[in-house]
């Protein structure tokens, strides 16, 4: 871990401030380059493996019919459906175990457990062992190491984030573009058992890529005083200053006169420092204030109600993990220059000081014993937050939510089924068909960076660039069973790549936009489950399709139908908010107006 430097006791650079700590968030200044490019190098690995094994599953999709005939294709099409589907509902509790545990752990973790899965899988005799193993152990893996790349990016970038983020899920594009052709190269020689070895050797070397990815940490040093109350409930206990540091003791014993009386090691200033800088998060008319600190920062603390306090205790140190969800904008993957400021306004400041400005050891602790949990503070508030169902009472949020299922439905049915379409229609061999999904990629990788380069422009409402992509990804599925040969088929799977791109990577941008800042890890992790589930029963369908057809062209006609669905839902989200403003605008003059009528009165 990078070295901190040790806080200054004076000097210019020393910023002195008295507040209460339930309006202050000290976190270390994101590094914005130096070693964070590291960080982006192994994101881009990490995505690049993860995403690429999942776009792979047409290849699969095709082995595993000639394995076991018996099974019809909306079976065989539920076991990478499975793989897709659960590593995105691992998103909420990637987060919150990635904010208890750091991103090493969590992702050498999920590297593992996918390694095992997918070497397990090498022995499958049944679909039922197919969908467990490489379908939800893999899906787990997957989950594990997805959510802390992608964090780990926004964690060390802040004015540069865009073009980090941008550069590090490239590696999902070049992972579709290298993956479908290699892998069905490895299966042609080895068989699909062989290539599951090959790939568990492939997800392994994301250990490497995981072991780098290291967590800031803030050098503390408080100065406490050892106070001495004579029973709970005092007013001392009651006016909330009592702050028991780290390294601080809490014991109960009495006094000579025999009643109850509790000594307390009480923080009377906090220094904080770090080697990059710090950021102070501050609430300020419902906004958050960032405030950056190149030296030392030094909290003092009230100590209005201490003056009886015995004998300085001394000067005790240790060293803060900043977790990564200390600030809300780490799952912001755009730039955060062009965030909503009136929707940030209208966030609830109570929930907010609650929720994002609390840090655990700045906390007044009661005197009393606390609760043994099992969970940690941080892990049991990251999940709370993540799956906090009440997002679902923004309208916003819920018609989002409603567009973005329908159209993840679709989402998977090219990548499963066009080069089993391609197969049959032109009679080519399966790695040529391969190539189809490649194309695919290549396109996604130019999509992403151009879209993402559009939707960071000023007057540039991602909304309007990612509801007419939606648009056209519809019709030009409707022309893939229209291609009369392979050239004319690749063209079309160039177009829908290079389309598709925004409706995965805008999502971020969008919510952060529209939805109050308060609620942002719950609109991100619902987010998440919902384009989890939609993605588990989206190709089944199209396969169940197939199977009472016989043919491809109902299930990307039916697959087209839904991107143009999703696209008329996503529309209605422009007419709410002026809706919103304009029922405001009424309810203040209302309660004017009766105010009015009540002084005339």
């Amino acid at each position: 871990m990078a070295s901190v430097p040790k806080p200054q006791t004076s000097g210019p650079e020393e910023t002195n401030l008295l507040h209460d700590s339930g309006d202050v968030n000290v976190v270390p200044k994101a590094p914005d380059g130096g070693y964070g490019w590291v960080i982006v190098a192994a994101s881009f690995f990490c995505n690049f493996i993860v995403d690429g094994i999942a776009y792979s599953g047409s290849q699969y999709v095709m082995a595993w019919k000639a394995e076991f005939p018996d099974a019809d294709e909306s079976t065989i099409s539920l076991i990478p459906s499975l793989l897709n589907g659960v590593y995105l509902l691992m998103g909420p509790i990637s987060s919150a175990l990635t904010n208890a545990f750091g991103f090493r752990v969590i992702i050498l973790s999920g590297a593992i457990i996918a390694c095992v899965a997918f070497i397990i899988t090498m022995f499958a005799n049944s679909i039922l062992y197919l969908n467990l193993s490489f379908g939800v152990l893999g899906g787990i893996g997957f989950g594990l190491i997805y959510t802390p790349a992608i964090l780990c990016v926004c964690y060390y970038f802040d004015k540069k984030r865009a073009m980090a983020v941008g550069i590090c899920v490239c590696g999902s594009g070049v992972g579709a573009f290298t993956f479908p052709p290699l892998t069905q190269t490895v299966m042609d020689r080895f068989g699909w058992q062989g290539s599951m070895l090959f790939l568990a050797g492939f997800i392994l070397q994301v250990c490497v890529a995981g072991s780098s990815m290291l967590t800031l940490v803030v050098d503390v040093v408080d100065v406490v005083k050892t106070i001495t109350i004579d029973q709970p409930g005092t007013p001392k206990q009651r006016s909330g200053i009592l702050k028991v540091p780290p390294g601080g003791q809490s014991d109960r014993g009495k006094d000579a006169s025999g009643v109850s009386a509790y000594r307390v090691d009480v923080v009377k200033s906090r220094k904080y420092s770090a080697e990059h800088g710090l950021v102070i998060q501050t609430v300020e008319g419902g906004r958050v204030q960032h405030e950056s600190h190149s030296g030392v920062y030094n909290q003092v603390l009230s100590t209005a109600d201490l003056k009886d306090a015995s004998a300085v205790a001394g000067v005790q140190s240790h060293k803060e993990v900043a977790a990564p969800l200390d600030r809300k904008d780490v799952h912001v993957h755009g730039s955060l220059k062009h965030l909503d400021q009136e929707e940030k306004a209208d966030a609830d400041l109570q929930k907010f000081h609650s929720n994002n400005l609390r840090r655990d050891e700045l906390q007044g602790t009661s005197i009393t014993t606390p609760k043994k949990r099992r969970l940690s503070p941080q892990l049991r508030q990251a999940l709370k937050d993540m799956i906090d169902l009440r997002i679902y009472g923004n309208v916003v949020f819920a018609v989002f939510s409603i567009g973005s299922f329908l159209a993840m439905i679709a989402f998977y049915i090219p990548f499963l089924f066009v080069p089993d379409h391609a197969v049959k229609e032109f009679q080519i061999e399966k790695d040529t068909a391969a190539w189809l999904i490649s194309g695919i990629g290549l396109a996604n990788i130019f999509g992403r960076l151009f879209w993402g380069w559009l939707a960071d422009r000023p007057r540039m409402d991602p909304l309007v660039i990612h509801n007419c992509c939606i648009l056209i990804v519809g019709i030009v599925l409707v022309f893939i069973p229209l291609c009369q040969d392979y050239i004319s088929l690749m063209v079309v799977c160039a177009i829908f790549g290079f389309f598709v791109s925004p409706y995965i990577s805008l999502m971020s941008i969008i919510l952060t936009r529209r939805i109050p800042l308060d609620q942002l890890p719950s609109a991100f992790g619902q987010s998440q489950l919902v384009r989890g589930v939609a993605a588990m029963i989206g190709p089944p369908i199209g396969g169940a399709l197939y199977a009472k057809t016989g043919d491809y062209s109902v299930t990307f006609f039916a697959s087209g139908a839904a991107f143009v669905g999703a696209f008329c839902i996503f529309c209605v989200i422009f007419t709410l908010r002026p809706i919103r403003r304009v029922f405001h605008i009424r309810m203040v003059d209302h309660y004017q107006d009766k105010f009015v009528v009540k002084n005339e009165g």
